[in-house]
């Protein structure tokens, strides 16, 4: 019977071994692969053809004899008859022991920026044939159909189309990454591969592209001096409905990879309208007295995320409005930006001297929404205060709206109670160490009741 061969084929993206940077803390920059939502493309995992062993002679299985009685011998001695000759065992392939395995490698440089400052680093592919495989490939000397077919796996699983640069979270913090698209040749690989099992000292082949920069290069960014990260805002939706995730998603993307140059930043303004073209859809939204149905329900998690970013990056606040009253969703309380179009809006003067760069992302196992900005490298850090309530009042009793849509006898609860309060955030501008100036954020939210809806229809 033929026997498959084990395919050990590792997808890895790491530093060249020989020149990675350090960090001022001695340790090496490793740059990731995409996560799921990027492009890069994976090895099927399909299962490998097995190369066919050599031909060899088979030896037939003994025939079973069968019982008989026991006979007396007769007296005349039986003819001699010669003893019946073993097949010769066929020929041993060539020991694992001795054979070694073969990597085939893809390897390129990878453009990469970490505070200004180039880092070396690399893309890296490698398809490892094990010593057994290499055995009978080398005594082959041949590409083998399965060995093609593994082949090319290996050669779509190098990245080939080119995508944007843009700011990637690394182990040893945020850096400024270009993914160029390579071209393989085909011939190229194969006749390397060939000669690698023609030659039984060949413990390695490797090989390059053409590469193919992305319309987006590194150069982008620093032409406009966007090589900092300067803050990260946070929110988490846990409990949403699927209509406000929606909208979260929806506003979020308007966020992701955007640049901002101008003296005042507008949340409406890059945000755009709110309206089903740009895929809003109905959700809840406080307005008035109660919370309603609303399109655009939940856009206030972006706002409110957004403002955590610019807050934190230490742009001075033009225009904020908390909400009425204090909501989950924007837990630790104090630091929530509610907008209105078109009269509220969320504003921030830029004094950063430069463009801003904004990048988002959003994990809804984790209800988790993220928003970053970059920009210019500053001379200080920001530090935010513990929220500190000055004083609260307790939520009012439960209100009553009659609702004619609903039927007579029907209660159904539409906002949640919530106590009033007052509370400060303090924001510090450090330097070397020392508070240099400081500001203070202020909310007041109004006691809330718990509102439910009476049906009146008869």
């Amino acid at each position: 019977m033929p026997r498959a061969f084990p395919l050990l084929l590792a997808l890895t993206l790491m530093l060249g071994p020989a020149a990675a940077q350090q960090d001022p803390s001695g340790s090496s920059v490793v740059v990731p692969a995409l996560p799921p939502s990027a492009t890069t493309p994976s090895v099927p995992s399909e299962p490998v053809a097995p190369d066919p062993e050599p031909l060899t002679p088979s030896t037939p299985p003994a025939e079973e004899t069968p019982s008989v009685p026991s006979v007396p011998a007769p007296s005349t001695p039986a003819p001699s008859t010669p003893a019946p000759s073993t097949p010769s065992a066929p020929a041993p392939l060539p020991s694992p022991a001795s054979a070694q395995a073969l990597q085939v490698v893809f390897e390129a440089p990878l453009k990469v920026l970490q505070d200004g400052q180039p880092v070396t680093a690399s893309v890296r592919r490698t398809l490892t044939l094990p010593a057994e495989r290499m055995a009978v490939l080398r005594q082959r000397g041949v590409i083998t159909p399965s060995l093609e077919a593994d082949l090319q796996t290996f050669l779509r699983s190098i990245p080939s189309k080119p995508q944007d640069a843009r700011f990637e979270e690394l182990t040893t913090g945020w850096a400024l990454v270009q993914r160029d698209g390579y071209t393989v040749d085909l011939e190229q690989a194969r006749a390397r591969v060939l000669a690698a099992l023609q030659q039984p000292a060949t413990r390695s082949v490797t090989f390059s592209g053409r590469a193919t920069a992305p319309a987006r290069t590194l150069d982008y960014f620093v032409k406009r001096g966007l090589t900092a990260h300067l803050a990260t805002g946070e929110t988490n939706y846990y409990g949403s409905s699927a209509a406000r995730i929606t909208n979260i998603h929806v506003g979020t993307s308007k966020f992701q990879d955007r640049l901002f140059e101008g003296k005042t930043f507008s949340f409406n303004r890059m945000l755009g309208d709110i309206n089903a073209a740009n895929g809003f859809v109905p959700g809840l939204v406080i307005a008035g007295e109660r919370t309603a149905s609303g399109l655009g329900g939940g856009i206030c998690q972006v706002s409110s995320t957004v403002f955590r970013a610019l807050y934190l990056a230490g742009l001075p606040v033009v225009e904020r409005r908390n909400h009425s009253y204090q909501v989950h969703y924007y837990d630790p309380q104090g630091l929530d930006a509610t907008i209105y179009q078109p009269s509220q809006d969320l504003r921030f003067a830029n004094d950063t001297g430069g463009a801003l760069w904004l990048q988002a992302d959003w994990d809804d196992k984790r209800a988790q929404l993220r928003v970053h900005v970059f920009g210019r490298p500053r001379d200080f850090t920001v530090q935010l205060g513990t929220p500190r309530t000055l004083s609260s009042t307790p939520a009012p009793a439960d209100r009553l709206i009659a609702d004619s849509s609903l039927p007579a006898g029907t209660r159904q609860q539409v906002d949640w109670a919530a106590p009033g309060a007052v509370i400060e955030v303090q924001r510090r501008f450090v330097r070397n160490g020392q508070v240099v100036r400081s500001d203070t954020l202020r909310s007041s939210y109004r006691p809330w009741p718990n509102i439910y809806l009476v049906g009146t229809k008869k």
